[in-house]
């Protein structure tokens, strides 16, 4: 009986063990993969990216077609970057067009991705915000400008409607940056 019941605290310590290893595994998995899944979203978006500019609130000051800056975590302040996509699925016979204005903004350490149903603005617009990662401390953005300079805000004073390049770098506590 010693001996069987000796056998069986080391086997049931060994599963304890696997099923810990098995946890961390999973948690990882599901870490790595909610990451890659914001970047390809980030990469899908910023393809379809389009020189529309849109109107805003006012309905008579346009906002350029990509608007980027660094990163304000006020409640109220603007998406550290916003632009009009194309290639929105446009479901039915109905006449719509196939753009749509996203942004992404870094609030209460989670980096959202926010989408408008219309791309002109009116006093009721008001985006619809989906959560992409937790945990995020930082969301930066650099663009390549036609000049061959990397600059922190778009527009700049020079630039066209689109910069060549868009770089987007997320910094997760105790996980590191990502760019």
């Amino acid at each position: 009986v010693t001996i069987f019941a000796l056998f069986s605290v080391m086997a049931y310590g060994g599963l304890m063990r696997a099923l810990e290893v098995q946890e961390r595994i999973e948690a990882e998995r599901t870490f790595w993969q909610a990451l890659t899944l914001v970047f390809v979203r980030l990469d899908d978006d910023l393809a379809h990216a389009r020189p529309r500019r849109v109107r805003d609130v006012s309905g008579g000051l346009q906002l350029a077609a990509l608007v980027g800056q660094p990163t304000d975590t006020r409640a109220v302040a603007e998406p550290t970057l916003e632009f009009t996509r194309g290639g929105v699925l446009v479901l039915g016979d109905a006449a719509r067009s196939d753009l749509q204005r996203v942004a992404y903004r870094l609030r209460d350490r989670a980096l959202q991705r926010e989408t408008w149903g219309a791309l002109d603005r009116s006093a009721v617009s008001q985006p619809l915000a989906s959560t992409l990662l937790d945990d995020v401390e930082e969301l930066s953005v650099r663009f390549y400008a036609p000049s061959g300079v990397w600059v922190d805000r778009w527009p700049t004073e020079a630039a066209v409607e689109l910069p060549r390049a868009v770089e987007v770098t997320v910094v997760i506590a105790g996980r590191g940056a990502f760019t």
